[in-house]
């Protein structure tokens, strides 16, 4: 915008060279037949009061009211003539409301003593640029800008050699010819100032512009698309002074070592990809006022040379590869008002003498590896407004001096190392914005914080901040919006005991999410704007009145997760459309919630009665989770239905896994027609499997496992074409294997563990695919027969080792996570999140006979494996050491023979091995870390030798085995081993078990950490930064 500006002050310039000529009396009366061409002009077009053109939102002025016939045109609004002979030599109808079409027959064209033309601001109706407009010869000013032209710029431009000013900017898509281009910048020898911003220069070969006339003073390319090098030579013009040639994504350049033009003062290269170093030389541009180098590829040291650019009043290189030290170069540079050092590589400390600049307004230093304290005094900065050094290495208190800036507006010093209490504030001003968040700050927030009445944004969070904010020192922050007080575990909100009407009247969001609050804050219920209220993971106990839910009026979210609390008699808000319960100790019957409601989030808690139908009145609801309570009853048939019968038809998720639900499930569920999550696992359903629930178009997600259901799964007759997860292991499902599910061509998860499962597995051909299937557990059934080849070779999503350069991803959304019950050693974890890289197959416990199939060894991404306690004979296939992926492999259990391949030592991340109780012999092979497995991942083969059994292969006396580097482990020790090679390298299945931690009582301080960093956010303000 700035820039933009600066064109229109350009423009502005020259008309008011061209106004004051039109205040010349002239001498002669118009001539007629100009008069009457002016007037003919003005009848092809149409007025409107209008903004003027799409760039400047200033209103048009509608200058042609003034032109009436029989009048002298000559003093006509916007029009001048010369003295002598009374010809019209200027028009400015810049943001003149004029709109229509620029016809090659406009009358303007007769027009031919014109000098100066500006059309500025006006809509020409996506008008290509007349070629009549070469007629205009004597023209030196030519003003078309944003005015909504568009096609090629003419040839017949170039005809206008007089031209010392033009500008076309602002007309995307006007497009110029390389071979026009150049015609233009060989002929216009006079041309000084040069206007192109907006346009489309896509085919101009930037060495074109080495044609350009040595007088050119102001060259402004921005945002036209130019590609390929920029000469440098360009810079070297003699009159030059303004060059812009920013947001020219793939113009390619650097800044030259010698022979700048003296008269520079302005110079925006940014966001285009010039790159190299900051050349020493840029210290000799003595007139240079702005220096704009923002979000390139510029790199190397900030050179010391710029302590010489005693004019500067811009100085932008954010957002590059900058490193090293910045110097100090800021004593002299005390026009300095704008500094943007952000997000380059620069470390060590940030000089001080910057913060004695006295007429800085914004200074921006933030994303670099900055260290040291901040000044303990500055005698500077009077004018400064925007301060943000966020993401560094800061440490050092929080100097109260910051506050006192009689100008400081924005403050955002979040996420480095600032340590101890906030210093006293002696004179709080007028700071608005202020984030201290993600620091190491201690002690309690002081009093004197309080006084800083125009606060609007607040956020404190993820300190260590301790002691009491009592509501009546809060509420003296009438203007505050946003506070975020989160994540400082020692902090705790009181009410003042003498306090009746504390309120905050302006706020919109209140985090104080994982603090020592203990009470449930009543005293906002009269805050009107309060929109977001997070108390989640407090010490909030007892329970939450109807008195204390009154008032509310506009809260929207309400998070209240992670308290003690026993009873809510009724939900605050009446307007609330998420409401977050879970993990609390609520008893008693689910409180009904508000008629508006779209999350409903009560899980984990201690309610039980049966579900109310009154449920079913949510006509509004996305996200409805009940889920680990102890309701009971059945699933209300109303599910699917409002009261008026319409179709219930927002609903995506119904989670009430973990209950006592009994019944069967109501069938009125197929009205949910946007339903995409069913979890229903882990109840006393009694029932068939529903087949109507294919009927659902956008099912993705059903869990029915640990219920009771029974019957077969033989009379499907299609539809779950976007099922993706299919659980129903602990159930009593008595039937052969259902083919049908190798026809959903999403489905990744297929658990039918722990049913009645029988029969051959040989009906693996025609339209079964399965080529989207990541995990299949069909352990603890009982089928039979030869495990067939055919079923690995369409496992096309488990051959493929998939790449994620943006970290790891799980399956399931905000609000529903994907889980799974997997075997380990014999014993089963659930793991509450599901890495989409995450792939199994557990074929354990069943009665397969017959060899491994060798195809198995073609699955490069699988990570789990798992044939133990079958009757598997023959050899173990070599090519499973060609499973790249592979970190789990039991095989235990069975009739397997022969040696123990050579190959399997080859597989680096694996990180459970259990070969026993088989009939394997010979040495077991001792290459790579293979000897890092215990004595029971062999056991129970007697020909079996070698480390680390005890004993020894043939004849040859081997020494005393080494003591194994990883002692013979608990299945509880193997899961930590596992977990922490997951966290150390990225593994698989390490990321997936360090989900157990949260279900199994680990060791507290990691699953601190791993809470800590999953749920900490990186916030970045941009509130007081440049807008472009």
């Amino acid at each position: 915008m700035l820039y933009l500006i600066l064109c229109f002050l350009l423009g502005f310039f020259n008309s008011s060279l061209l106004s004051l000529s039109l205040s010349l009396p002239p001498t002669h009366l118009c001539r007629p037949e100009q008069s009457s061409a002016l007037l003919n002009f003005k009848s092809n077009l149409s007025l409107s009061i209008s903004n003027c053109g799409q760039e400047l939102h200033v209103p048009s002025f509608l200058k042609t009211d003034s032109w009436d016939e029989g009048t002298d045109c000559c003093k006509w609004e916007g029009v001048a003539c010369d003295n002598k002979k009374g010809n019209v030599i200027g028009l400015d109808l810049s943001c003149s409301g004029l709109s229509g079409s620029l016809l090659s027959n406009s009358s303007l064209f007769s027009l031919q003593n014109l000098r100066w033309l500006n059309l500025a601001g006006n809509y020409f109706g996506n008008s290509e640029i007349p070629s009549e407009f070469g007629k205009l010869r004597s023209l030196t000013y030519l003003n078309l800008s944003d005015t909504g032209l568009t096609g090629l710029v003419p040839p017949e431009i170039s005809l206008l050699s007089e031209l010392v000013s033009l500008d076309l900017g602002q007309n995307y898509p006007l497009l110029f010819r390389n071979h026009d281009f150049n015609m233009l910048v060989h002929n216009l020898t006079k041309l000084e100032i040069m206007v192109l911003d907006g346009m489309n220069l896509s085919l101009v070969v930037p060495y074109s512009f080495l044609n350009l006339t040595i007088s050119l003073k102001h060259l402004s390319l921005s945002h036209c698309y130019l590609q390929g090098n920029f000469p440098t030579q360009v810079f070297h013009l003699p009159y030059l002074q303004n060059i812009i040639l920013r947001r020219n994504s793939n113009l390619i350049g650097y800044l030259p070592e010698t022979n700048w033009s003296s008269p520079i003062s302005l110079l925006d290269v940014s966001r285009t990809k010039f790159s190299k170093g900051l050349p020493d030389s840029i210290g000799n541009l003595k007139l240079l006022k702005t220096l704009n180098l923002e979000d390139c590829v510029f790199m190397g040291a900030i050179r010391s040379t710029l302590r010489n650019l005693t004019k500067i009043t811009l100085l932008d290189i954010s957002n590059n590869m900058f490193q090293g030290q910045i110097p100090d170069v800021f004593g002299n540079l005390n026009d300095l008002s704008f500094m943007d050092f952000s997000f380059n590589n620069f470390s060590g400390v940030f000089p001080s003498s910057a913060f004695n600049l006295t007429s800085l307004t914004y200074m921006r230093c933030s994303g670099n590896f900055l260290k040291g304290t901040l000044p303990n005094n500055v005698s500077g900065l009077s004018y400064l407004q925007v301060l943000q050094l966020y993401a560094n290495l800061l440490s050092g208190r929080v100097p109260g001096w910051l506050f006192s800036l009689p100008s400081l507006e924005h403050l955002d010093l979040s996420s480095n190392k600032l340590n101890g209490p906030i210093d006293t504030i002696q004179e709080p001003h007028l700071v608005r914005v202020v984030d201290l968040s993600q620091n190491e700050i201690q002690g309690t927030v002081p009093s004197s914080f309080f006084d800083l009445m125009n606060l609007t944004f607040l956020d404190l969070s993820f300190n260590n901040l301790s002691g009491n904010i009592e509501s009546c020192m809060l509420v003296k922050l009438r203007n505050l919006r946003i506070l975020d007080l989160s994540f400082n575990n020692l902090l705790s909100l009181t009410r003042c005991s003498n306090d009746v009407n504390s309120t905050l009247p302006m706020i919109e969001l209140f985090h104080f999410s994982s603090c020592n609050i203990r009470r449930f804050p009543s005293f906002l219920n009269e805050s009107k704007s309060l929109q977001i209220l997070d108390l989640s993971n407090n010490q909030i106990h007892g329970s939450i009145t109807k008195w204390e839910a009154e008032g509310w009026e506009n809260l929207g979210i309400l998070i209240l997760s992670m308290n003690f609390m026993t009873s809510v008699e009724q939900i605050p808000g009446k307007y609330l459309s998420v409401v977050d319960l879970r993990h609390n100790s609520l008893e008693g019957s689910l409180p009904t919630p508000p008629q508006a409601l779209h999350y409903f989030l009560i899980s984990n808690n201690g309610l039980v009665g049966e579900i109310p139908s009154k449920i079913c009145n949510l006509s509004f609801l996305y996200v409805l989770d009940l889920s680990m309570n102890k309701l009971g009853g059945t699933i209300p048939d109303c599910f699917g239905t409002f009261s008026d019968q319409l179709s219930m038809v927002v609903l995506r998720t119904v989670n009430l896994n973990g209950n006592q639900l009994q019944g069967s499930i109501p069938q009125s569920l197929t009205n949910c027609h946007s339903l995409e999550v069913l979890d229903l696992g882990n109840n006393n359903i009694n029932d068939t499997f529903p087949y109507w629930l294919g009927m659902l178009p956008n099912l993705k997600v059903l869990v029915l496992r640990s219920n009771r259901f029974h019957g077969d799964m033989q009379n499907f007759n299609g539809t779950f074409s976007f099922l993706e997860v299919l659980d129903l292991g602990n159930n009593n499902i008595n039937d052969t294997f259902p083919y049908w599910l190798g026809t959903l061509p999403n489905l990744q998860v297929l658990v039918l563990r722990s049913n009645r499962f029988h029969g051959d597995m040989q009906n693996f051909n025609g339209t079964f695919s399965f080529s989207s299937l990541r995990m299949i557990d069909l352990s603890r059934n009982k089928f039979t027969g030869n495990i067939q080849p055919e079923l690995f070779e369409n496992l096309k999503s488990m051959k493929d080792i998939p790449v994620n350069k943006s970290g790891p991803k799980y399956m399931g959304g905000d609000y529903y996570q994907d889980s799974v019950i997997i075997t380990l050693k014999g014993l089963d974890f659930k793991l509450e999140r599901i890495l989409t890289s995450f792939t199994v197959i557990d074929f354990s416990s069943n009665h397969f006979e017959g060899s491994i199939p060798k195809e198995v060894g073609e699955l490069n991404s699988l990570i789990v494996l798992n044939f133990s306690q079958n009757s598997l004979a023959g050899n173990n296939p070599p090519l499973l050491g060609k499973m790249a992926a592979l970190e789990s492999l039991d095989l235990s259990s069975n009739k397997l023979q022969g040696r123990i391949p050579v190959q399997l030592t080859d597989l680096t991340y694996l990180g459970a091995l259990n070969l026993s109780h088989n009939n394997l012999e010979g040495q077991i092979p001792l290459a790579n870390h293979f000897d890092t497995f215990s004595n029971d991942s062999f056991d129970g083969n007697s020909g079996l030798c070698g480390f680390p059994l005890s004993k020894k292969c043939g004849n040859n006396q081997e020494p005393e085995s080494p003591p194994s580097t990883v002692a013979d482990e608990s299945e509880t020790t193997l899961v930590w081993k596992i977990a922490a090679m997951g966290y150390g390298s990225g593994v698989v299945l390490g990321l997936s078990m360090g989900y157990i931690v949260f279900t199994t009582g680990r060791p507290r301080w990691l699953v601190k950490m791993i809470k800590r960093n999953s749920q900490k956010r990186r916030r970045i303000h941009r509130n007081g930064r440049r807008k472009n």
